[in-house]
This record gives structure tokens, C-alpha cells and sequence, in this order.
């Protein structure tokens, strides 16, 4: 049996997902570049990243949509006579929403995960909050430019240490959109 609470929210989910799911526009996909620039103690270990990513947004609501993003990212280890830190290669995949501050003007946040590619690297949790305008192109097309703070957090990889640890950067995106 279901709890009284829980039916009144479903009911009222029920009767309110045509208004919150209606959409605006067609959902989009965009191809992108990304840079990421290490901060804090994470800039200790890289200098900078490389990457490419797929990032899909679904609208809606009028100024809402949801966003869907995969990609790639690779963290060159800095390297000199004391140590040598192997470069860090992960697949960051995360969900999140997008609002619309404007005509192209627009603010999202995302959650979701980065997986490591390299050996002895463990799943962290990643989440990023961001800027970013879409410039119309002739054709329909736009390109986006995005600017976010993302980190990834989780426990410590090396033996005997059972801390959390977190690696934030600076990143940034070009992207050419494609509505679909």
C-alpha cells in the first residue's frame, strides 16, 4: 500500500507534467572542445587539460531544458627532476539542467560522474555549475561558448590514505550546435 503522502505527489506529478514538460524548441546536440585549468592543490599535479565532449539539451519548459553530456577529458601530469605525474585521462558523464537567462544568454548546473581510464584510479563524483551564449549562425546552427568551475571528488587512490579528495578546474567549451 502506498503512502497517503506519496499518492498526493504523484497525483499532483501526474496532473502537472503536460505544463512541465512541454517544450519550446527542438532538443539540440553540440560537438565540442574543451581546456581545463587546474586549480587549487589540482594544479600541482597538472598544468592543463584537453578534451572533447557531446552535450544534448532537451527543452522542457519554456526556459528550462535538460541536459545530457559525455566526453573526454585528459589532464597532462606535470613532470620535472623530483617527480613525475602520469597524465590523467578520465570520461566525465553527467546530467544536469540549463536555464535561459536570456535570448542566448544561459546558466546550468550538472551532476553525475568521472571515469578514470587510467590504472589504479577510482569513479569520482562530478559536478559543475556554468555560464555560457549561443551566437545564431546563418543556417540555424549556433556555436557555444561556455565557461564552468567543475570539480571532481572522492576518495583518495593511494594506499593507507582513507580521505576525500577533490580536483577542480576551470573549464571551458566551444561547441558547434545542431538542432535536431
Amino acid at each position: 500500500m502506498l503512502n497517503p503522502k506519496f499518492k498526493i505527489l504523484l497525483i499532483t506529478f501526474l496532473f502537472l507534467s503536460p505544463v512541465l514538460l512541454k517544450a519550446q524548441t527542438s532538443a539540440n546536440i553540440g560537438i565540442g572542445a574543451e581546456i581545463g585549468l587546474p586549480s587549487g592543490n589540482f594544479s600541482n599535479l597538472s598544468g592543463i587539460g584537453l578534451g572533447a565532449s557531446v552535450k544534448a539539451d532537451f527543452p522542457i519548459a519554456e526556459d528550462f531544458a535538460l541536459t545530457l553530456n559525455a566526453g573526454y577529458m585528459n589532464f597532462f601530469g606535470r613532470k620535472n627532476q623530483l617527480f613525475n605525474v602520469q597524465d590523467l585521462s578520465y570520461i566525465p558523464a553527467k546530467g544536469g539542467f540549463k536555464y535561459q537567462l536570456g535570448e542566448s544568454f544561459y546558466a546550468e548546473g550538472q551532476l553525475g560522474a568521472a571515469l578514470p581510464l587510467n590504472k589504479d584510479q577510482k569513479t569520482l563524483f562530478a559536478w559543475s555549475p556554468g555560464l555560457g551564449n549561443q551566437f545564431k549562425l546563418a543556417g540555424g546552427d549556433k556555436l557555444d561558448l561556455g565557461i564552468r568551475y567543475e570539480a571532481w571528488t572522492g576518495k583518495s587512490s593511494s594506499v593507507g590514505l582513507n580521505k576525500s579528495n577533490t580536483n577542480g578546474f576551470v573549464g571551458i567549451r566551444f561547441a558547434y550546435v545542431l538542432g535536431l
